[in-house]
């Protein structure tokens, strides 16, 4: 068969001859201006709808700066150019930290763009940075949003050890800056403590050696109230005081409990051995406090098993526990320190929990 493109069809020749209509049909009495209008709507369907393009909506420069003038600024990501002006091209004034602080900077002359925010500094120093590589959010997202985005990148595999502590310094800087208090105070402390816990995790596991490193060792003298170090293992670890004494400051926040749960988990872990005094010690310090600071929270449970375990394995054969003659001082007065505090707690841990301590002192107070 020869096909021919329909555009030769339509142009030779009468059109109703050329489509097969018989003379006396009458078609052909119509125009042909008329004929062309008819087979377009016939043939339509054969023929490619037509695209629409429809315009961007740009937002108006009055609305830009409304919706930035009443926003905060997340800077996620590391490294982010602060350009002299609106272009990238222009001149880099330095490059910023992840989650510095920066504010809208209404006081400048250009004109809004879609793209660009201009912001000015702590330090005063102003400039413009790319508003797709950052957060804006309504004040009261701000907190919540910087955490978010400060643990998504404190937790991922591809941050090396240098974001981590860059990541640490910020929310430390940011949380004694003042602007929090109560609960958003001590969440963000809490935070920073986690993330700081996270960030020698990963220097002890890469054993990298602050002697050698001159960077490192500036950030651990930065944080050493803090931390504490194992000359045994050669490691360094965050003091669970740090996050007790956030909690006895600010009791019974909305998040103290969480903060109670980070210092149960940074308490360090000692090979007691058969060592009475030492086990005790530890679990009363660590998940029997929590339990008696805490005893609705949210880790109760957990932490009831776990001590529950290890109370039973001490206790199940009675002439087995180390309590020999004479009994020192520091062991009675761990196994009474623990009834006191099993004894505050909720009654269902308390049943579990309290039993087992009895044992032992009806074994070591002889």
């Amino acid at each position: 068969m020869n096909f021919r493109p329909l555009l030769k069809i339509f142009c030779r020749g009468p059109v109703a001859f050329r489509l097969g209509y018989p003379k006396g049909s009458g078609f052909g009495k119509f125009s042909f201006v008329t004929q062309v209008v008819f087979f377009s709507l016939v043939f339509g369907s054969l023929l490619a709808a037509p695209t629409i393009q429809e315009k961007i909506k740009q937002t108006k420069p009055s609305d830009l700066r409304k919706r930035d003038s009443s926003s905060l600024i997340v800077i996620p990501v590391i490294g982010l150019n602060l350009h002299l002006f609106a272009d990238e091209k222009s001149d880099v004034l330095r490059k910023l930290k992840f989650g510095e602080p920066v504010i809208y900077d209404k006081d400048s002359l250009e004109s809004p763009k879609e793209d660009w925010i201009p912001v000015k500094l702590e330090d005063g120093l102003s400039g413009f940075i790319k508003r797709s590589a950052v957060r804006s959010v309504p004040p009261k997202q701000y907190l919540s949003t910087l955490l978010f985005e400060a643990e998504r990148m404190i937790l991922s595999k591809n941050i090396d050890f240098t974001a981590k502590q860059e990541i640490t310094d910020t929310l430390f800087h940011v949380s004694g800056s003042g602007k929090f208090t109560g609960d958003d105070f001590i969440f963000i402390r809490a935070k920073a403590g986690f993330f700081l816990k996270k960030t020698v995790d990963l220097m002890n596991e890469k054993e990298i050696k602050p002697d050698n490193d001159p960077s490192t060792l500036e950030f651990l003298k930065r944080h050493q109230t803090k931390l504490l170090y194992d000359y045994a293992s050669s490691i360094y670890y965050v003091d669970s005081n740090y996050f007790w004494k956030l909690l006895e400051s600010y009791p019974k926040t909305k998040h103290s409990d969480y903060a109670g749960y980070l210092a149960s988990e940074s308490m360090p872990s000692v090979d007691c051995g058969t060592d009475l005094k030492c086990r005790l010690e530890e679990m009363r310090k660590g998940k029997l406090r929590y339990l008696y600071l805490f005893p609705t929270g949210n880790y109760v449970n957990l932490y009831t098993k776990n001590l529950v375990a290890n109370l039973q394995s001490m206790t199940k054969d009675p002439d087995s526990i180390p309590c020999f003659s004479p009994v020192g001082e520091g062991i009675k007065s761990e196994i009474n320190q623990m009834i006191r505090y099993a004894s505050e707690i909720g009654p269902r841990e308390k049943k579990q929990i309290l039993p087992h301590l009895q044992i032992l002192k009806k074994e070591c107070f002889r």
